[in-house]
């Protein structure tokens, strides 16, 4: 049987390969790569064009990796007849002002443990 689906993901670890094995970059480079890719997941996330739209009646599924809490919440809320297509990963918990909650012993930000 062949599978049709198409399951896309971006994710930190891009940015791990481009730095290490293609391309030296400074860290505000990255910082800009990071924020592209965080921009793209949130238009393609909340904003899907016709596009991205047919891809998805077609069976693709998007990983989405290291969105805030509030913006899986409003995905789900504001796009729920499309929640088939979604997986998230790495969802970064937020505190009452919507910030990211940062661990205090290690100064990463905390992402809600998805069980895998």
């Amino acid at each position: 049987m062949r599978n049709s689906h198409k399951i896309y993901a971006l994710s930190g670890s891009l940015l791990f390969l481009l730095h290490t094995f293609f391309v030296p970059v400074q860290a505000d480079e990255l910082d800009q790569v990071a924020m592209a890719i965080e921009q793209w997941q949130y238009n393609r996330l909340l904003s899907p064009s016709p596009a991205d739209r047919k891809a998805e009646a077609r069976g693709a599924i998007v990983i989405y990796d290291g969105l805030t809490d509030v913006t899986v919440n409003q995905a789900l809320d504001q796009h729920f007849d499309r929640i088939q297509n979604m997986m998230f990963t790495r969802t970064v918990l937020t505190d009452e002002n919507g910030k990211p909650q940062i661990d205090p012993i290690t100064g990463n930000k905390v992402v809600e443990d998805d069980g895998c």
